[in-house]
Parts: structure tokens; sequence; C-alpha cells
């Protein structure tokens, strides 16, 4: 359902790009005006009126000038290129303010498309939503930790066996739990789901390679929050292997 709901985000950016430009819509393929005529559909439904698709359309057009109001786009891509532990200080510093204050330009958007969506469909949308402060926050940390730490030879390994990892960790989640809706998890599958976690954290440890988990996190906790797991487990998990030193 997710990649349905990505697909609906790029779909309404086209139908934005083509009412600036002038171009034909049926330049766009045939799926992606199915996506949006259904996005259209239960906008008019859910709200009784065509004015939030409108909003809709309207903010993916302006969406580009107001990330230019904010963000240095191209001193951003430029000084990551030449990025290093001499200038990782101030390339951070100065961009990671600017890409917090840019999110005020997709806040809005979202607002719009949850009041087109309710009930599975609202939760992957919230996930998505609290995913992008959780990678803001996890890519700013320690003034871009999280890249030095995977160029280094022992997260190397470990990205190479993270395949491995889950796929052996996955044995802990039963078929109900997939299967199951987010907001009807029960007790027993909200520890599975943590229990899953846990086993790829402790596998990670085996190469000393804690930080890894921290990008599983970006996912990981707002399905939780997303979820009805708050009930039965801490949301904000404790990382077995925080404590050791990376050689």
């Amino acid at each position: 359902m997710s990649a349905r709901l990505i697909l609906v985000t790029l779909a309404v950016a086209i139908y934005a790009a083509s009412a600036v430009d002038g171009s034909p819509t049926s330049s766009s393929s045939e799926e992606t005006m199915e996506v949006i005529e259904s996005l259209e559909r239960q906008c008019l439904q859910r709200t009784g009126s065509s004015e939030t698709f409108e909003k809709l359309v309207a903010g993916f057009t302006f969406a580009p000038m107001c990330f230019a109001g904010h963000l240095d786009l191209d001193g951003l891509i430029s000084g990551f290129d030449e990025l290093n532990d001499s200038n990782r200080v101030q390339y951070f510093d100065t961009y990671c303010p600017q890409l917090n204050q840019s999110l005020q330009c997709v806040n809005p958007l979202f607002d719009l498309l949850r009041k087109c969506w309710d009930g599975e469909e609202l939760a992957i949308w919230d996930i998505m939503f609290n995913m992008v402060p959780e990678a803001l926050n996890l890519i700013c940390k320690d003034h871009g930790e999280i890249f030095f730490r995977l160029d280094r030879p022992e997260y190397s390994m470990c990205v190479t066996r993270f395949e491995d990892y889950a796929v052996e960790c996955a044995g802990k989640i039963s078929n109900s739990t997939e299967t199951m809706h987010l907001s009807k998890l029960n007790e027993e599958q909200c520890y599975e789901l943590r229990e899953f976690r846990s086993c790829v954290a402790q596998k990670l440890d085996i190469c000393k390679a804690s930080g890894i988990i921290e990008l599983a996190d970006v996912f990981y906790k707002p399905l939780m929050k997303a979820s009805s797991c708050a009930k039965y487990i801490d949301l904000e998990p404790n990382n077995p292997v925080d404590t050791n030193e990376i050689s």
C-alpha cells in the first residue's frame, strides 16, 4: 500500500507540473492519471467539495519555490561531494537548519492529503510523514557521523550481511502479524515486531556497527507510533550495542 501512496504523491506533482508548463495531461501515463482521478474522487467523497484536491495541486506547484526560499540546494549537493572530517561541522551546521526549515513546505501538503485518506491509508501517510524528521535527525546527528561510519571497514562488512540478518530475524514474525492491519495489532504481535528489531540489533553487535540499527529505526519508530503498539511496548527502544566502542 505504501508504494501506491508514493505513486499518488508523484502523480499529483506531475499533474501540477503539467498545469504550469501547459503540457497536456494526456502526456502522463494512463496509470498515473488513474491514480490522480482516484485521489480526486476520494478528496471529493471525504470533504464534500473539490477544494482540497485543488489546493493539493496548487501546493505541489508552488512547493519548489518554497524550498528554494529555505534551502540552498546547489550548495547542499556540491558541498556533500566535497565532505570530509575537516569541513563536516561547518557543512552540517549550515544545511541542517535549512533542511529543517524546508519541512514547512511539505507540512501543508501532508495535512491536505490526510483529509483525503482514512483508516490504514492514513496510518501509512503518517508513517511516511514521521519518517522525514527521523531521517533528518539521523543525518544531522553528530555532524553527519552516520555517513562517516558507513565508510569504515567493519560497517561495510555489516552492510553486506544485513540482508541475511534481516531474513534470519524475520523468523520471529508470524504470518498473522505480516497480514494484520497496523491499527489491529495485538500485544503478542507488537512484541514480535519488537523482537525482530532486537534481533537485528544483536546481529549487528557482532561487528560492532551499532549505528546501522538507527537506519532501521527511521522506519521502525514511525511504524510503531502509527500502530496500536503504543499500548504495549516502549516506542523508544534501547540499543544493546549503544555502550560498545567501535574499533
